[in-house]
């Protein structure tokens, strides 16, 4: 699909799509892809526990669209998206809030630590 877009639209730099499989209401695997300067980075489906799925794809973007602002490489961007689209599914209002950084890296990396 992306390569199919991406002709329509050559000039586009970046594209990047979530890939989510509804395992049940409540437990989904979430992933995403991204084709950045012809590189392309897939962050493979891992399980979440889902409060509510809407909101998910905007926390994607809105964290993808942070890291390409701060100028990060295709990898981080697609990783810190994965991270805030599943922190926003996993939460009952549709966005997520996250702390800090720190926050969504720890998401991103499994920790359920807390940290105070």
């Amino acid at each position: 699909m992306i390569l199919e877009v991406q002709k329509q639209y050559p000039n586009v730099q970046v594209f990047a799509t979530t890939l989510r499989q509804v395992v049940s209401a409540n437990e989904h695997l979430w992933g995403a892809l991204l084709l950045k300067d012809g590189a392309w980075v897939v962050a493979e489906p891992r399980p979440i526990q889902v409060l509510d799925r809407i909101g998910g794809g905007d926390g994607f973007v809105g964290g993808l669209l942070y890291g390409l602002l701060k100028g990060w490489n295709g990898e981080d961007c697609l990783h810190f998206g994965w991270a805030t689209g599943a922190l926003a599914a996993t939460m009952l209002n549709d966005y997520a809030q996250p702390a800090d950084e720190e926050q969504v890296w720890a998401v991103w990396s499994g920790n359920a630590r807390v940290k105070r």
